[in-house]
């Protein structure tokens, strides 16, 4: 006949003062965690409508300007590295979204 154990609790060989200690950080991460993600929430549709206009525009506008010629010292590879940028900041902002959020 097989025994079905249930699995040894780990919590229980630790002392009270490291669960309590535990418990307080715990409180005091989700009293930072949530007026933070209150605000990134809040400003999440500013921070992409902002961040994904300048990227794709910044693209756009980078290849326009070398396509047409017009300006002989045009900063092409700069206005990409910064449009390129944006985006990546953009999906920066994200991942801290989600961070905040688990």
């Amino acid at each position: 006949m097989i025994s079905h154990t249930l699995p040894y609790d780990d919590r229980r060989k630790r002392p009270r003062g490291r669960t309590l200690a535990y418990g307080v950080l715990w409180i005091l991460w989700q009293l930072i965690r949530l007026p933070v993600l209150a605000v990134l929430l809040v400003l999440e549709p500013f921070v992409s409508l902002i961040l994904t206009g300048f990227g794709f525009l910044g693209i756009v506008v980078a290849l326009l300007l070398k396509l047409s010629g017009d300006l002989p010292h045009f900063p092409f590879w700069e206005m990409i590295t910064f449009s390129v940028g944006a985006l990546l900041l953009l999906m920066t902002y994200h991942r801290l979204i989600r961070i905040f959020a688990s």
